[in-house]
């Protein structure tokens, strides 16, 4: 039994041109098919392509699989329909023995990162709305996070009360403020309030932040390259910001999800932090205990295959790591998400059924207030089909 801590929907793409006030039409993003492969890619209002909504959902399959499939119809629903399609994930997570997911957005990130702050909090209260839709059709399988948007803090902690109340488990921020500005600023005082009084983890995922363009992914060597790792490296700083800034002394109950950035960087991390605590800036703060207690206690990551940070556990312990899928995207381990954790294993010298408990349902579960017992049956809306594509 596993349970993803980050995995995507896959969002349709008229999902913003159908679901935003009129007056904001002419500027939603929206899903725009290339003639030359026929893949579709998401396009903001000056024609700007960002993420390939194609390559998105093919889990499972190559990138030479999926242009074949197109190259022979156009017109073919490649790839895996659960992106966009509640029961049809449920289908897929049955087959690979996942139980419950943890949904984050794909061409969602993008939104975090918008200049015009009317649209962007419009296409995060359309998401939203449409991700309460599918999560409703299993709300303790399927666990939304609500886009937020972090420009306006007062009208975003109304859009997470709001969506906590319309059954949504956590929420998506930029992942980093932009270039200037900082976790520091007590500005987001609120947020992480009324977060840890909802009990909504707030995650912070890679390409979603303010410095790091994911415009600039895939477009070109050099942009490629440095999205790749400024992704990561801004958010390994914020972490850094918000233990330091003594957001988590405050609130000790807030709890933060780093995603889709590994779990190897995190005893290097850990001790970095302690040393420059003690070192250099002890005495300016106001934290109570170490900063990699506040990392270990406050502080959660994900990761899909990564035997360095397993590797590592004898350093960090595994009580604040998060197994995940990444379905339906290219990049995932589905639908051999066991055999990927068995590798990782191995690849390490072997790790104990309790701390593999713990990486793939247990600390996820905690987290989310998951009720495992519940959810290592069949979901409901499969009837039958559980039966005879039980794993």
């Amino acid at each position: 039994m596993l349970i993803s801590a980050d995995s995507h929907v896959v969002e349709p793409g008229d999902l913003w041109t159908e679901r935003l006030p009129a007056h904001l039409q002419d500027r939603a993003p929206r899903a725009v098919q290339d003639p030359t492969n026929h893949h579709w890619y998401l396009v903001d209002a000056r024609g700007v392509r960002g993420v390939d909504l194609t390559l998105s959902r093919t889990a499972g399959m190559t990138t030479a699989e999926v242009d074949a499939a197109l190259a022979a119809d156009p017109d073919a629903d490649v790839g895996a329909l659960g992106g966009s399609d509640a029961v049809a994930r449920l289908r897929d997570l049955w087959r690979d023995d996942t139980v419950a997911d943890v949904l984050y957005p794909t061409a969602g990130l993008s939104v975090l990162q918008l200049d015009d702050l009317e649209l962007q909090d419009a296409c995060c209260r359309a998401y939203n709305d449409w991700l309460v839709e599918l999560c409703a059709v299993d709300a303790e399988r399927l666990l939304g996070l609500a886009m937020i948007q972090t420009n306006d803090i007062e009208r975003g902690v109304a859009e997470l009360e709001r969506t906590r109340a319309a059954g949504l488990r956590g929420a998506i921020i930029w992942t980093a403020p932009p270039e200037g500005d900082s976790f520091f600023d007590p500005d987001y005082e609120p947020l992480w309030a009324a977060a840890a009084s909802l009990a909504m983890p707030i995650s912070l995922h890679i390409l979603a932040g303010k410095r790091a363009d994911i415009r600039r992914y895939g477009s070109d060597l050099l942009g490629t390259f440095y999205a790749g790792f400024e992704s990561r490296q801004e958010m390994h700083r914020s972490v850094c910001e918000l233990i330091a800034a003594g957001v988590f002394e405050r609130h000790p109950d807030l709890r933060v999800v780093a995603a889709e950035g590994g779990i190897e960087y995190a005893a290097n991390l850990e001790r970095r932090l302690d040393f420059s605590y003690r070192s250099f800036w002890h005495k300016f703060s106001e934290l109570t205990m170490l900063p990699s207690e506040y990392f270990r206690r406050n502080v959660y990551l994900t990761y899909m295959t990564d035997p360095l940070g397993l590797n590592n556990l004898r350093f960090t312990g595994a009580d604040h790591f998060m197994w995940s899928s990444d379905y339906p995207h290219m990049a995932a381990v589905w639908p051999e998400s066991h055999a990927a954790i068995e590798r990782d294993a191995e690849e390490v010298g072997g790790l104990d059924e309790e701390t593999i408990h713990k990486l793939t349902v247990g600390n996820v579960a905690r987290l989310y207030g998951i009720d495992v017992d519940r959810v290592a049956r069949p979901s409901p809306v499969l009837g039958a089909v559980a039966t005879v594509a039980a794993p």
